[in-house]
């Protein structure tokens, strides 16, 4: 099977004879001998300009050809080596923008070490797009992570509303009583599994909900913010990509058939 990668960003001061050297260490050092008669593929070419290239077919050869000509690009290598019996085949190529790579193998998991070995030595790398749009009720599934207080009051609230979701055919989660501004492994796992974080903002502190409100937005999540009327939320964390609603003191219920328009049923 063969996996092909392309990188868009690599440093520009990236010591290509450096990484290429780190790259042959990686190899040897892990078990593996090199192939250099297995294939008519086995080639290292370099353009050392428009009107010149150099190829070989021998790695050292390659990285002696590399020391006296560094700023040679295209750069093409195409080898192979062999460690218990299996065979990888990897290919690189680095371009002034970009580096493809490409490693073939008959084990997946060889295939994705070594990927990630000429990631790391290479300091190559894909930005994260941002994603343009706001994120909308017809791309979330019915999955919700429900943050509140949880003193009487806002447990109420928070159950009239679980209750309401529920039979709607919802997932709900809830912070299972955490109150705290460093946002405990458990929560954020049942965050990152929610499609939707529906927070609901009662009397009293609320900078841990805020938090992981920042928390969902970083994951990208559907926000949904239900704020009893007159009660401020410091909304900075989050900015304005959010559904927000407000309902009267100790009335939730008040909302749902505005609710309804803002969830995925």
């Amino acid at each position: 099977m063969k996996d092909t990668k392309k990188y868009s960003v690599y440093p520009s001061n990236l010591n290509i004879l450096d990484a290429f050297s780190k790259l042959k260490k990686y190899f040897v050092g892990n078990g593996y001998d090199e192939k250099d008669k297995i294939c008519d593929n086995i080639k290292y070419v370099l353009n050392v300009d428009k009107s010149r290239t150099l190829e070989t077919n021998k790695y050292d050869e390659f990285l002696l050809l590399l020391d006296k000509y560094p700023l040679s690009l295209p750069i093409r290598v195409h080898s192979h080596w062999e460690k218990d019996g299996k065979e990888v085949v990897c290919i690189i190529i680095i371009y002034s923008s970009y580096i493809e790579t490409t490693v073939e193998s008959d084990d997946i998991d060889r295939i994705t070490i070594v990927h990630e070995a000429i990631k790391e030595v290479f300091s190559a790398s894909n930005p994260i797009a941002e994603e343009m749009r706001k994120r909308s009720k017809f791309d979330v599934k019915k999955s919700v992570f429900m943050a509140h207080r949880f003193d009487s009051y806002g447990n109420a609230i928070a159950n009239e509303l679980s209750k309401f979701l529920k039979r709607l055919g919802f997932d709900v989660l809830e912070g299972s009583g955490y109150e705290a501004k460093d946002i405990p492994d458990k929560v954020a796992r049942k965050i990152e599994s929610q499609d939707i974080f529906l927070c609901i903002v009662t009397p009293g502190d609320t900078s841990w909900i805020i938090s992981e409100a920042g928390y969902a937005k970083a994951l990208k999540k559907y926000i949904i913010v239900l704020s009893e009327d007159g009660l401020e939320f410091n909304k900075g964390i989050i900015g304005e990509d959010y559904e927000y609603m407000s309902f009267p003191k100790g009335n939730i219920t008040n909302i749902y058939s505005d609710l309804l328009y803002a969830l995925p049923v």
